[in-house]
């Protein structure tokens, strides 16, 4: 079976390997797109909107294999790639786009320096996803190849929803009605809550991330047999968890879960209908209110922000184009590079404190303090933290090393199980998406995998490695 496994694997990659256009014009693509920024880029940038059109250019540029993908119903337009690309635009031009706010913090050629870092980050990304994708670890094929049968799910999600929930339970003596009042608190103001440095109950803060899955099984479950009763509690199991997932103020989580659903659900049936793309389109409108309504409210909770005004003038991200010039302009000019230091940060995060009470608390870089700026943190997305560990070089590596990721996982696709076991794939997708943020997301966004791995071990049978 193994073998056999292995066989798949290989067509897979091989199939992947082949579909290089795509990629390539996705790479030229972009790179036109940044030279035309440039040619564009105002000689004032720091007013408020001055960067509309540079930023629009760019991003289209960056999306347009994508986009293109989708106008034409390519069989390609479900591939990890393409949702990486949207992700550049999502979490770094997004800003621009809307004009949302004046960027006077950072010199006219740190923004130029920090356009030309996404651009070239982007055609990186792009020239990663071609060429012969990595090797499937073995332990990822056998749980994307686990066949998923609807008894199957049926049995999983009551496991993931305790599993998920068993956090929240513990902190409240399993007082139900206690743990359902927190939520609308800010998210200093609830039991669970999480210390800086985490100690043996670091351990319980993990388990919600059995619970990321169950908007997933719950979309492959309205798929597989309709809004039955058993399907109308899948969803009550996962607008709960969904609930309190949101409480932590963590967007991204929302953006990972129920991204991931919609994935599921579209990867579950044949075809890509009008019908279907109206549905999805929908979805992600609510997805992205419901992530900007999070933003208002995770520190000063509902009440606080009902009775206050608030002007949804545009969608906030996280400053990260802002930070990405801030970060170039003090480094190396002020600060050096904080070489391995970014990358050992990462790596060891999944490690347990307690069992290695000095693990670093930095990258040993804080740009809140270069700024002076105080209870804050700071998000520079994942193409500032490769800069600021070896510059332009790791800004490049770090693109091309993403592009590999997502071609590899679209290898996923190829082997046969889209339609029984689509789950894997789609996690998949939406940690790389997440990843874009910060190293650090990469990693933790990844524990859904890791956890999806255990549960499977438990409930689904072994023998089911069709390839």
């Amino acid at each position: 079976m193994t073998r056999r496994r292995g066989r798949s694997a290989e067509a897979a990659i091989d199939k992947v390997a082949r579909e290089q256009y795509g990629p390539l014009l996705g790479f030229a693509t972009s790179v036109l797109g940044l030279l035309g920024a440039l040619l564009l880029f105002p000689d004032n940038p720091a007013p408020r909107g001055a960067l509309v059109v540079p930023g629009t250019l760019l991003a289209v540029s960056i999306i347009f294999v994508p986009a293109m993908r989708v106008v034409t119903s390519s069989k390609t337009m479900m591939n990890a790639d393409n949702f990486v690309a949207a992700g550049y635009v999502g979490w770094l031009l997004l800003d621009l786009i809307q004009g949302s706010y004046a960027l006077g913090d950072a010199s006219n050629e740190a923004l130029r320096l920090a356009l030309v870092g996404v651009g070239v980050s982007a055609a990186a990304m792009w020239a990663g996803a071609t060429g012969r994708p990595w090797a499937l670890p073995e332990w990822l094929i056998s749980v994307a190849s686990n066949p998923l049968d609807t008894r199957a799910v049926e049995r999983l999600i009551p496991i993931c929803f305790f599993l998920g929930m068993f956090n929240y339970m513990y902190s409240v003596r399993f007082d139900i009605v206690e743990m359902f009042s927190y939520l609308g608190n800010s998210r200093w103001d609830v039991p669970w809550g999480r210390a800086q440095l985490g100690g043996w109950g670091s351990f319980l803060d993990q388990t919600p991330y059995f619970g990321y899955v169950l908007p997933s099984l719950t979309a492959l479950l309205i798929v597989r047999q309709g809004f039955r009763f058993q399907t109308l509690m899948s969803i009550a199991a996962s607008m709960v968890m969904l609930l309190f997932l949101a409480q932590g103020g963590g967007r991204r989580i929302i953006m990972v879960t129920v991204g991931a659903a919609l994935i599921v659900w579209i990867q579950a049936q044949p075809g890509m209908k009008i019908r279907k793309m109206l549905i999805v389109g929908a979805a992600s409108i609510v997805l992205v209110w419901t992530m900007q309504f999070m933003l208002n409210v995770r520190t000063r909770g509902v009440d606080e922000f009902l009775n206050s005004e608030s002007e949804y003038d545009y969608l906030h991200v996280d400053d990260n184009f802002l930070r990405l010039a801030q970060i170039i302009q003090l480094v190396p000019s002020r600060r050096d590079y904080v070489y391995s230091q970014q990358i050992t940060f990462t790596l060891v995060r999944p490690v347990p404190r307690v069992f290695w009470p000095g693990k670093p608390v930095n990258a040993g870089f804080d740009l809140p303090s270069e700024l002076g700026m105080k209870g804050v943190s700071l998000s520079t997305s994942i193409i500032g933290e490769w800069y600021l560990s070896w510059g332009w070089v790791a800004i490049v590596f770090g693109g091309w090393f993403h592009g590999r990721l997502a071609g590899t996982a679209s290898t996923l696709r190829d082997l046969g199980i889209a339609t029984r076991n689509p789950i894997v794939y789609a996690l998949a997708v939406m940690v790389l998406v997440a990843g874009l943020r910060s190293m650090q997301d990469l990693v933790i966004m990844s524990y859904a995998l890791v956890a999806w791995w255990g549960v499977n071990r438990l409930v689904t049978p072994r023998t089911g490695a069709t390839g």
